[in-house]
Parts: C-alpha cells; sequence; structure tokens
C-alpha cells in the first residue's frame, strides 16, 4: 500500500505486518548504498521526517527504529536494493483504530524476539483495521517532493 512515489524512493506501507503500528519500508532501486546519490540521501532524510510527523500526528508513537540490513537479498541470492525499516515504537498503551495496543518490548531492538511464538510482539490488527491505518497515515501525508 503505497504512501509515497518518486523518481528515487517509495514508501510503502507494510500492510502484511503491522505489529508496530505505521510500520514502512522506504525502498529505492539502487542495489546498494552506496548508488545513493547526494540528492537520494537528502530526499531520504526528507521522508524520515515525514513518516515520524504522520506516526506522531496519528498514533502517538513515542520514538522511531530505522534500519538498513539487506542481509536477505545475500543470504537469499536474488538481486539487493536499498531499503529502510521504519518501525513507530510506543512507551505504553494506546487505543489505535479502537484497539488496545502496547510494544511490548520499547526500549530493547524490535527484532530482538522476533524468531520467538512465545516473545515476539504480535500483529493484533484485521485487514480492514490495517486498511484504516494506512488511510489515516495517506489522508495526513503532506510531504510532495
Amino acid at each position: 500500500m503505497k504512501l509515497y512515489e518518486s523518481n528515487n524512493w517509495e514508501v510503502v506501507f507494510c500492510d502484511w505486518c503491522q505489529d508496530f503500528p505505521g510500520n514502512c519500508i522506504v525502498s529505492s532501486n539502487k542495489e546498494t548504498l552506496s548508488d545513493l546519490t547526494d540528492e537520494d540521501w537528502i530526499e531520504l532524510g526528507k521522508l524520515e521526517k515525514e513518516l515520524e510527523r504522520v506516526s506522531k500526528k496519528v498514533f502517538d508513537s513515542t520514538m522511531y527504529n530505522f534500519a538498513c540490513l539487506m542481509n536477505d537479498a545475500y543470504k537469499n541470492k536474488t538481486k539487493p536494493h536499498v531499503h529502510f525499516h521504519f518501525i513507530p515504537r510506543y512507551d505504553g498503551e494506546r487505543l489505535i483504530v479502537n484497539k488496545k495496543y502496547k510494544d511490548r518490548h520499547f526500549g530493547f531492538n524490535m527484532w530482538k524476539w522476533a524468531l520467538s511464538k512465545f516473545k515476539s510482539q504480535k500483529d493484533i490488527f484485521t485487514k480492514e483495521e490495517k486498511n484504516k491505518m494506512f488511510e489515516l497515515m495517506k489522508n495526513e501525508w503532506k510531504y510532495k517532493g
């Protein structure tokens, strides 16, 4: 579900996984970080700033994790592309699309418990709720590039 697209970047709302409400991927068609131009880096900064603003306004997020790993492309022998994970974090219980949400591991690495079916953060939102979350973010999005 696309929030934004330019010649350099695409911002996608992760409708397949909202274990952290507002979770998005910012991706480029460039293969490595060193392929990014100065203009790419400037726009990336503006997109990250807009994601923080939107997430704070719509979901009352506390802080943000912004990660670029690229491990899977090499592990899976697929063509890599630069992409960043934008993960809002929450320091207490929130009411998001009329559902109580709690970031179980606030203050810790968001993927520390990802592989544990008992300790991992759960995606509690239905498809309809995720669609509503996307619409809230899309309606608040102001950056035009």
